[in-house]
Formats: structure tokens, sequence, C-alpha cells
């Protein structure tokens, strides 16, 4: 499960998984609690099944410099099916990043499921950005968000149709929220 990135306020420094960094860069640590969701327990949000040449974006938005290696996000029910890629993007839907493009098999319902990116992204914060979920079937599902009042954050997602599994390409980006077609997910 991803931990959360505390600030620590009086030297502005980011503790990570790998210690403290400092806030232009994360050195040694992984930036967890960048996501689209504040709570990811295994039963948070809507159980929502994946749809083939679909991807389920949100925005994110990452406060400093750092290195992202990849993006976790929340199994829901059934998991163990269908494959999965993670892509990350920026503001204006350019591809930026993303996991494998045949895929990963979706693992173990109610589990967060961490998979890298081909090669890490260096984001530059602060700035927002967009993660996508897309799946090659309808059988696994994953955790979303059910609505834009939880806990004040104002979220921003949808899914995004026409796509095609495997093919990565610029997106246009929702500029509204969807209920239930934002993953819960988060950088690492």
């Amino acid at each position: 499960m991803p931990k959360t990135l505390a600030l620590n306020e009086t030297t502005l420094d980011f503790i990570t998984q790998g210690g403290h960094a400092n806030y232009a860069g994360i050195s040694g640590g992984f930036p967890y609690g960048i996501g689209t969701y504040t709570n990811a327990v295994t039963n948070t949000g809507t159980d929502t099944a994946g749809a083939s040449g679909t991807e389920f974006v949100g925005a994110i938005f990452i406060p400093m410099n750092c290195t992202v290696t990849g993006i976790g996000y929340l199994i829901g029910a059934t998991g163990g099916t269908d494959k999965a890629i993670v892509s990350l993007y920026s503001a204006t839907g350019k591809i930026l990043a993303s996991s494998a493009i045949a895929g990963v098999t979706v693992g173990t319902a109610g589990t967060v499921q961490q998979l890298p990116f081909t090669t890490a992204y260096a984001a530059v914060g602060p700035a927002f950005y967009f993660l996508s979920l897309t799946y090659n079937g309808t059988t696994a599902r994953f955790r979303s968000i059910p609505t834009t009042a939880e806990f004040g954050i104002k979220h921003i997602g949808n899914e995004v149709a026409g796509c095609t599994f495997g093919t990565l390409a610029n997106i246009v980006v929702p500029t509204t929220f969807v209920a239930d077609k934002v993953p819960i997910a988060a950088l690492y």
C-alpha cells in the first residue's frame, strides 16, 4: 500500500520511503501520496469494470520536481484475468511515460498493483499531470472515485474512449469530473 507523503514544516523536506529528500527533487525515495484520492483502503470507492479500448484518466498534482517510476492502482472485486497498462500524461495530454505496452495481468482483487514505467520519468513540479489505467478486457475491475466532494478535493477525470490497447498516443484530457471513471491510483 502506498505511503502518505508528509511535509516536514520546519525544513521543507519531504519524507519518502527512502528517507528525507530536499524540496527541489527526490533522491533515494519515491513520491508516495501523489495520487487521485486520499484514502485507498480495499473497499474505498466504486467497483468499476474495465472496458477494452477505454482509458480511465484522472488529474494529479505533482508539487515538486521528482522522479517517478510507476503507478499503483487499487484493484476491484475481480483481478487476475485481463491485462493492464498505466500511463502518465502532461496537462495537455501528451504521453510522457507508460508501463509495458503488452500489459501486465491484473493482480489479486482488493490489493494495490504497482506497474513500473518502462523508463523512469523526471517530473517537473509544481504542475498538473494526468494518469491513466486501461485494461484489454471487461472482466477485471478497479476501484474508482465515486464523488468529487470527497475530503474537499476537486477531482478532474473521465474515461477516454477510442484507445487501442498496447498503442500509446496523446489524449484529449478531461476538463470535468465524471463519477466512477477515475481510478484510485498514485505515483511511486
